[in-house]
């Protein structure tokens, strides 16, 4: 209960701080509406499809990354690193009775609920303007485990944003580190094109790392693109992930915080 209580405060400061949450979803929305503009010039061009790809699909693909963008993408890192460790808030944190793990997740849900909902109501007017053209799954058993897939690729995202944030207590400057996996995220993830369109040792790269998990099967699962025999091994992967990065920071957090000096810069 306490932690209800927890997300529903934040909630209501996600709220007073919308116009900042508008802000980070217009960073979530122009890169794939840009590269949507890309692959409707190519398809309209050529007129044909590519690798089971074509202009109906593509739509989905990226106006469903949209919404992955604004919902999956954890920001809990920056808040880490910059105010917890380099300013010495973690100190506070060390007396409560909470979970640090869990006083994270309920505060970065609410943002990441509300600049989904942002993603959701884009999407909406895109289908409401182009109708069938914009497709995706409707059938409940397969639209659960998309659901589930998703759920678990928000996990995913957390721990690994929980990781990047505690390195800050063994780094001095945390934005290079921070920029790196930020761009590994929008290649590997299926931001810039569809992962199945990569050539082939880049694609078993790309499904080897947590970032296809967060962001491309989730996409596909919702899609209905990912066949519904690979779904086990996307959960089991997923799981692999998220059990994966929960050790990784049950170990980072335990050794990082008798590093920690509560002094700040």
């Amino acid at each position: 209960m306490r932690y209800v209580r927890i997300f529903l405060l934040h909630f209501q400061d996600t709220f007073a701080e919308r116009a900042r949450s508008f802000v980070w979803f217009l960073i979530a929305l122009i890169n794939p509406l840009i590269l949507l503009l890309f692959w409707r010039g190519a398809f309209l061009e050529t007129g044909s499809t590519l690798a089971g790809w074509n202009l109906s699909t593509m739509a989905s693909y990226y106006l469903l990354l949209i919404i992955a963008g604004a919902f999956l993408s954890v920001h809990i890192d920056e808040k880490i690193a910059y105010y917890d460790i380099q300013e010495g808030a973690l100190s506070s944190y060390l007396i409560r009775p909470f979970s640090y793990a869990l006083w994270n997740f309920f505060i970065e849900l609410p943002y990441r609920i509300l600049q989904g909902a942002f993603g959701v109501a884009v999407f909406l007017i895109f289908r409401l303007i182009f109708g069938p053209m914009i497709a995706i799954r409707t059938d409940w058993p397969s639209l659960s485990l998309a659901i589930l897939i998703i759920v678990l690729g928000l996990l995913i995202s957390f721990f690994f944003k929980m990781i990047l944030g505690l390195s800050a207590l063994w780094t001095t400057d945390y934005s290079g580190l921070e920029q790196f996996f930020e761009v590994a995220g929008l290649i590997f993830g299926g931001f810039v094109i569809p992962l199945n369109l990569l050539p082939d040792g880049v694609q078993r790269l790309a499904f080897s790392l947590p970032f296809s998990y967060i962001y491309y099967f989730p996409v596909t699962a919702i899609q209905g693109t990912l066949a519904t025999a690979d779904i086990p091994n996307i959960l089991f992967g997923q799981i692999f992930w998220l059990a994966a990065l929960y050790a990784t920071y049950t170990l980072i957090w335990r050794r990082g915080i008798q590093k920690f000096t509560a002094v700040g810069q």
